[in-house]
């Protein structure tokens, strides 16, 4: 049996949610979401290479089915082939966002 690390557990969802990055290009779509952070499914194998660990980014989960979107910041925690985790962060107030790498 195998230990959960993680302050939150994270859960499978089953509506279609996909992640934008702040011009609106599609990096993938959530596979499962917690309190605090989310997996993602890589679009491609070319997004995946550019999403590495470490980076912080502001993304946007569109719902399409009920129109619904939510920007937040995230940093990159681990990349595995196309299977992205991401933390959530605070701090998206202007002079409070950790650089880009």
């Amino acid at each position: 049996m195998s230990q959960e690390k993680r302050a939150f557990p994270r859960f499978e969802i089953s509506e279609q949610a996909i992640v934008t990055d702040e011009k609106g290009a599609t990096l993938g779509h959530v596979e499962k979401v917690g309190g605090g952070g989310m997996t993602l499914r890589a679009e491609s194998a070319a997004v995946a290479q550019k999403l590495e660990p470490g980076h912080a980014l502001r993304v946007t989960i569109v719902e399409p089915s009920n129109q619904v979107s939510n920007t937040l910041d995230v940093v990159i925690r681990y990349r595995s082939g196309s299977e992205v985790g991401v933390q959530f962060v605070s701090g998206s107030e202007t002079g409070k966002f950790p650089a880009l790498k």
